[in-house]
């Protein structure tokens, strides 16, 4: 604070703002709304990536041991790009019968539109989200949309296949590694 010559916080939070762009309240707040929308989505992603590869550790009683291995697992994840997830994710997510997946990509161009460009350019589905109102409760509700839609792809993908084979499990007993 003392290199910019503030005297408080809130100063700094203030002036900071106005230092580092010429958009308006408004635009910041757009802006910000459509980091948190993106954010989301990508929340998601690394879940599904999670619980991906969480059925491939090979997890003992050793519950110290299960824990570090999860870690390191939950590292990996962590430091993957959203791109990069989405990519392998992609056909896999198209494939199910839920066409809220299709909003994926466009809400990570409009993402990465409004972080390295001018805020008057940026187009979700073919409509600016600063400029139009309903184009950015559509980015909302199509977030919220996809949200809904997970839990249905996690029952499919990981808990049903869990069940089947506990029951499975109870009426043949659990087999050889």
């Amino acid at each position: 604070m003392k290199l910019l010559n503030f005297s408080t916080e809130e100063e700094a939070y203030a002036r900071v703002k106005d230092l580092a762009s010429e958009l308006s309240d408004q635009e910041h707040h757009i802006r910000s709304c459509i980091f948190d929308l993106h954010a989301a989505v990508e929340f998601e992603l690394r879940r599904i990536y999670y619980h991906t590869f969480l059925q491939q550790l090979f997890l003992t009683k050793d519950e110290e041991r299960n824990a570090k291995v999860k870690g390191d697992l939950n590292k990996v994840i962590e430091r993957l790009g959203f791109m990069d997830m989405y990519r392998v994710l992609r056909p896999v997510l198209l494939s199910w019968p839920q066409p809220e997946y299709e909003s994926i990509q466009a809400i990570n161009e409009t993402r990465n539109q409004a972080a390295h460009g001018d805020v008057g350019a940026v187009s979700y589905k073919g409509r600016n989200p600063f400029k139009d109102g309903d184009c950015f409760a559509q980015m909302f509700f199509d977030v919220w949309a996809i949200k809904q839609a997970i839990p249905k792809f996690f029952y499919s993908a990981f808990e049903r296949r869990k069940d089947v084979l506990k029951r499975y499990i109870d009426k043949y007993g659990p087999g050889e590694l």
